[in-house]
């Protein structure tokens, strides 16, 4: 089940939206899409929480427009060089080890970015009426709901499935059709994975508490240091059997993938680098743009 905590980062307006859209889509042409029309989805996405008031929306652009300019001119090319060295590596098997590097390297650049965007989003959330709060937490309460849902309703071993269906499709859009032993791998993966959807749960009902909290006293000294805590460290009121859980996770999908690269023949080497490099001349041109 994926964790219910990085669904409230959406309220952040867009600051956490930079990076989603930009690592995470699917093709070319909406990374260039997306990117140049971030502002757009960047109110979108807190409307989808609460309505900005025209005193709050004459606050957020020109921070977010500030953001953006520096992510474009300064971010943009440390993906550029950092996706052509990758695409070098992608040519031939990949080790475990430097999947971890690629890794570590893609949070880096995640922590950049909130770490330049917290400030704007703790004032933000500072400046919300009780109204705006509450339309907030209805949101968060909606998506925990929609979990414990699906948590009645799915077995495990429709839970597995639908890992199996993830990891498929994400390696399918680097490496193109997978070979069968390929799929022998992520099925092999999926008994292996561990899976706590309840304990998960039980944390998004502690981590919304906290929240709702924290938002209470969002006129109080200390609330900067608070709210951010919960909102951007990914280990807040996360017990320890459940970090732990997770590290070994991480470290099975570093095995499956090291796996699959070793065993990748010259036509999915040749989509992976075609792939990465097209992203690498996508941001390239993306960083050299100048806003209308």
């Amino acid at each position: 089940m994926a964790e219910l905590i990085p669904k409230a980062l959406r309220i952040v307006g867009g600051f956490g939206l930079v990076l989603s859209l930009v690592l995470g889509a699917g093709c070319s042409t909406a990374t260039k899409f997306g990117y140049n029309h971030l502002d757009w989805f960047a109110k979108r996405e807190i409307g989808k929480y609460f309505d900005l008031t025209d005193r709050q929306e004459d606050w957020f652009e020109p921070r977010f427009e500030a953001l953006w300019l520096w992510h474009r001119h300064e971010q943009l090319p440390l993906y550029v060089a950092d996706l052509r060295e990758l695409a070098e590596q992608a040519r031939g098997p990949m080790s475990r080890e430097q999947i971890a590097d690629v890794l570590a390297m893609v949070q880096a650049h995640v922590d950049r970015v909130l770490e330049r965007a917290t400030p704007e989003t703790v004032t933000l959330l500072a400046m919300l009426d009780d109204q705006q709060v509450k339309s907030i937490l209805e949101e968060v309460d909606d998506s925990i709901e929609d979990v414990a849902e699906d948590l009645e309703e799915d077995t495990d071993e429709d839970r597995r499935e639908d890992a199996v269906d993830r990891v498929e499709d994400w390696m399918k859009k680097r490496y193109g059709r997978l070979s069968d032993a390929q799929k022998a791998l992520i099925e092999d993966w999926s008994h292996t994975r561990e899976s706590s959807p309840e304990e998960w749960l039980d944390h998004s009902y502690r981590w919304r508490a906290a929240f709702a909290e924290a938002l209470a006293a969002r006129s109080e000294t200390g609330f900067a240091e608070r709210v951010a805590h919960l909102l951007f460290d990914d280990t807040a009121l996360v017990p320890q059997p459940l970090l732990e859980s997770r590290e070994r996770n991480q470290a099975r999908w570093m095995e499956l993938a090291a796996g699959i690269s070793a065993i990748a023949n010259e036509r999915q080497r040749d989509h992976l680098v075609d792939y990465l490099t097209d992203f690498a001349e996508d941001f390239d041109k993306l960083s050299r743009q100048r806003r209308d």
